[in-house]
């Protein structure tokens, strides 16, 4: 477990070192090079956890789905569905809001590549599945009573999800918080999912 631990936490370290220089010199002109000289780790190390430059981008998806589970996990005894739901969200969101410049980067560099992004497409199901998985659980316990189907409402979320992310990345928008944005959004969604 604490080599798990260590592989962990260095693939972090790998994937921060590569923003920053994609940030300083642009992603295009970074090289592998670059990036092992700056994590101090030799070219092997870095393709044992890394394919190619353009999978570190990849890797936000990856850490979001890891903390995902995690959060679920966390939150499971919330009985509330849209409290649950915001809690496990928050906690994705807070981890992409703690290097934001460098979120806001990564986010960009697979916006602009279309094999990237349809390669991210795989973790944004993956999203999709667990918060229809939660979904499901709630309508069983009786916990949500909705007239929307839970692919519906699943979808609804990942876009609410994903709108703010998009917002804040692209256009710049100043929130007080991400999470804060996320929760005023989803309120407004929620009074139309619950609801029969």
């Amino acid at each position: 477990m604490l080599r798990e631990s260590r592989k962990k936490e260095l693939k972090e370290q790998i994937f921060l070192q590569a923003l920053q220089l994609f940030q300083e010199k642009g992603f295009e002109q970074v090289t592998v090079q670059e990036i092992t000289a700056k994590c101090g780790i030799g070219k092997g190390t870095f393709f044992n956890y890394f394919a190619k430059k353009e999978d570190i981008l990849l890797y936000l998806g990856e850490s979001q789905i890891d903390l995902l589970q995690q959060s679920i996990e966390k939150h499971r005894n919330i009985d509330e569905p849209k409290e649950q739901i915001m809690l496990v969200l928050d906690d994705l969101l807070l981890h992409f809001s703690s290097h934001s410049e460098l979120m806001k980067l990564a986010t960009l560099e697979i916006i602009k590549s279309a094999s990237l992004a349809g390669k991210e497409s795989t973790r944004v199901q993956q999203l999709h599945l667990q918060l229809a998985s939660m979904i499901d659980r709630a309508k069983q316990n009786g916990k949500l009573h909705s007239r929307w189907e839970t692919d519906v409402i699943a979808r609804a979320i990942v876009g609410v999800y994903f709108h703010t992310v998009l917002s804040w990345t692209l256009l710049e928008v100043q929130y007080t918080t991400l999470s804060e944005s996320f929760r005023k959004q989803l309120e407004v969604v929620w009074e139309g999912i619950d609801c029969i």
